[in-house]
């Protein structure tokens, strides 16, 4: 009976404090992760529009071409990134945490310019905006060979 209590007080606590990201995975709803598949899909069929609406008006990208201020920047960032040539876009999310008004997600991504594989890491923060989740700031590098 006591051990019964314990691993059900264990239970309770885990579950409640479970932070909100790792709730949200387990209900299935998990904006950030949306964002991401969707982001990629966009990514593949070379849908520039798409791929800058994933972030705010203001957002600031981080990258190995440069910092880029704004949607309008960002934009043409990628305008130029798929005009280089890369395809095969994917991206695995290895760590995502909830900080009050935002979520802070980090992982690795990878695609192809001919058929050279590159990857790098990424750390993305994303807000609400109106009723959209979306990147407001994203680094974004270039693994070492």
């Amino acid at each position: 009976m006591r051990k019964r209590r314990f691993y059900a007080a264990l239970a309770a606590f885990l579950l409640l404090g479970a932070p909100q990201a790792v709730a949200q995975q387990l209900r299935g709803d998990d904006p950030s992760a949306e964002l991401q598949r969707h982001f990629a899909e966009a990514y593949n069929r070379g849908d520039v529009e798409a791929m800058a609406d994933a972030f705010t008006e203001n957002a600031i990208r981080v990258t190995p071409s440069g910092i880029f201020q704004g949607r309008a920047a960002i934009r043409r960032s990628f305008q130029a990134a798929l005009g280089l040539g890369l395809h095969d876009y994917a991206v695995k999310r290895t760590l995502s945490r909830s900080e009050d008004s935002f979520v802070f997600n980090a992982g690795e991504w990878q695609a192809k310019l001919g058929d050279k594989p590159f990857h790098g890491y990424y750390t993305a923060i994303l807000v609400r905006d109106g009723d959209q989740t979306r990147i407001r700031e994203e680094t974004v590098t270039i693994a070492a060979p």
